[in-house]
C-alpha cells in the first residue's frame, strides 16, 4: 500500500467511525459515543471475515482442488511467489451469468479468490493471470482487512441510524401533543449518516482498485493482458452494442456511486505503467497453461461450467 493510499484509507475509516460516534452521541450523549465507538472498533477488528465460509456457501461457490485445475493453481502460485504471499489463497468457482472475480476472507492467511464460469471461459490464460494478479495484489496489500473494516462500520452505522430514527418516530405523538419537540437536526443527521458512510466506503473501494491494478501489473508483468481483461468484463456486463456505441450513455451510475473506477481511466493508468516483473513464462500462460508434463487427469466439477482452456 502506497503512503498516499495508506493515508487515504486511514482518513476514510476514521471518518466513517466518527459518524458512528456522532450517532452514539445523538442517542445517549457522551456514554453513547464511548459505547458505539468502542463496540464499533471491537467489531471492526475482531468481526471481519467471520462469515466468509457462510457467504461462499450461500452464493454457491465451489472450491477447486489443485488436481481439478492445475493450470490455474500453477499461475496462482507463481504470482503469490512474486508477491511474497506465503499462503496462496484457495480458488473457488461460481456458477453465474456474468464475468467477475473477487477476493474474500479476513486476511492474507485465510483468503479465497472466486472466479465465475463465464470469466474463465471467456478470457485467455494471460488475461486470467492478470485478473488473478489483481486479486493477489488486493490480498497482499491488506485490502481484505481495510474493506472488511469499512463494511462493518457501514453496517453498524445503518443499524444505529435505524434505531435512532425509530426512537424519534416513537416520540412524534409527544411532539404533536405539545409535551415534547422533534430534534430536526438529529433527525436529518440520522437519515443522512448511512448514505454518507456508503459514499465513503465506495470512495475507499475505488482507491484500493487503482492500487490493486498497479500491483497486478507489477506481478503479472503484462499490462496489456489486464487491460484486455477489463475491457472484456466491461463489454460482457454492459452488452457489446452499448459498450461500442454508447460508452457514456445516460442513466449509467455517477462515478461517486461506483465501487470500481471507470474502466477507461483504469486502462489508461495500466497501459502507462512499467511492470516491475517480467511477463509470466509461456509454460504458464502459453499453449499448455501450466499443466504438468504428461498430465491426463479428469475434470470433476460439480457445476455446469467446463473450462475450455484447462485441458
Amino acid at each position: 500500500m502506497t503512503r498516499h493510499n495508506l493515508f487515504h484509507s486511514t482518513a476514510m475509516l476514521l471518518a466513517m467511525l466518527s459518524l458512528v460516534g456522532l450517532i452514539g452521541w445523538i442517542l445517549a450523549g457522551r456514554d453513547g459515543v464511548i459505547i458505539t465507538v468502542g463496540f464499533g472498533s471491537a467489531f471492526t477488528i475482531f468481526g471481519r471475515g467471520a462469515s466468509k465460509n457462510w457467504m461462499l456457501k450461500g452464493i454457491g461457490a465451489r472450491r477447486l482442488k489443485p488436481e481439478d485445475a492445475p493450470g490455474l493453481y500453477a499461475i496462482l502460485h507463481e504470482l503469490c511467489r512474486r508477491a511474497g504471499v506465503e499462503n496462496p489463497p484457495d480458488l473457488h468457482l461460481l456458477d453465474a451469468e456474468s464475468m467477475f472475480g473477487f477476493s474474500a476472507g479476513a486476511d492474507e492467511r485465510e483468503a479465497s479468490i472466486v472466479l465465475t464460469g463465464p470469466l474463465v471461459q471467456g478470457l485467455t490464460a494471460r488475461e486470467i493471470a492478470g485478473v488473478l494478479a489483481h486479486e493477489v495484489s488486493h490480498i497482499h496489500a491488506g485490502d481484505l482487512v481495510v474493506m472488511g473494516m469499512a463494511d462493518m462500520i457501514t453496517r453498524m452505522t445503518r443499524t444505529l441510524s435505524f434505531l435512532g430514527l425509530l426512537l424519534i418516530i416513537l416520540n412524534v405523538p409527544l411532539a404533536v401533543s405539545g409535551d415534547g419537540h422533534l430534534p430536526w437536526a438529529a433527525l436529518l443527521l440520522l437519515a443522512a449518516a448511512p448514505m454518507t458512510n456508503m459514499l465513503l466506503q465506495l470512495s475507499l473501494s475505488r482507491t484500493r482498485e487503482f492500487d490493486a491494478d498497479a500491483g497486478g501489473v507489477d506481478l503479472s508483468g503484462d499490462p496489456q493482458a489486464l487491460a484486455d481483461a477489463l475491457y472484456k468484463l466491461e463489454i460482457q456486463q454492459r452488452g457489446l452494442w452499448s459498450a461500442m456505441f454508447l460508452p457514456h450513455q445516460p442513466g449509467t451510475e455517477p462515478s461517486m456511486l461506483r465501487s470500481h473506477p471507470v474502466t477507461e481511466e483504469r486502462v489508461k493508468r495500466i497501459l502507462s505503467q512499467t511492470p516491475a516483473c517480467a511477463p509470466l513464462p509461456a509454460e504458464l500462460v502459453g499453449e499448455n497453461h501450466g499443466f504438468p508434463p504428461g498430465w491426463t487427469g479428469e475434470l470433476a466439477l460439480p457445476i455446469r461450467w467446463l473450462m475450455r482452456w484447462w485441458r
